[in-house]
């Protein structure tokens, strides 16, 4: 019976810091998926400035492609990556994020989400993508992104 006193004791005084913890870390991680969803707003809007305000400098950006001679991987200058959604028509570039999963320890975060990439009304490839951001002066920024693309196997 006291171990069980001792038990509901430690339960009960711990929650609140479980809570303040938990409390913590989803607004973390909602931070984390705003700066995402402007990534892909700013995408979505042709508007390189947007890009530029959640991307860390030095950002990277790769694709994990497999082909018949195997698998690769490719980088994307990013100042080309920005150059290019800035040169497409606005409403063009859609990135509809299916699920996103985000992980928060201190300044460090990562997220991985599902996605169908649209040109215009029409579908393009789906895939994965995995960033990674940095928190700097209380903001968050991308420094990597990495992606699959594919065109079969996709959730419609």
């Amino acid at each position: 019976m006291k171990k069980l006193i001792w038990l509901l004791l430690i339960l009960i005084s711990t929650t609140p810091i479980m809570a303040q913890s938990l409390d913590e870390s989803m607004g973390e991680s909602d931070e984390v998926r705003e700066t995402i969803m402007k990534l892909f707003d700013g995408m979505e809007a042709a508007d390189g400035n947007v890009l530029r305000s959640v991307l860390d400098e030095g950002a990277t950006f790769h694709t994990v492609r497999s082909s018949e001679s195997g698998t690769e991987l490719n980088e994307t200058d990013m100042k080309n990556f920005i150059e290019s959604v800035e040169e497409s028509e606005p409403g063009s570039l859609i990135e509809e994020i299916l699920y996103i999963s985000v992980n928060v320890d201190g300044d460090l975060a990562t997220a991985w989400m599902d996605y169908h990439f649209y040109q215009g009304v029409e579908f393009s490839h789906c895939g994965v993508n995995s960033m990674n951001l940095i928190r700097k002066n209380g903001e968050w920024k991308i420094f990597s992104i990495v992606d699959t693309r594919r065109t079969e196997g996709c959730l419609e």
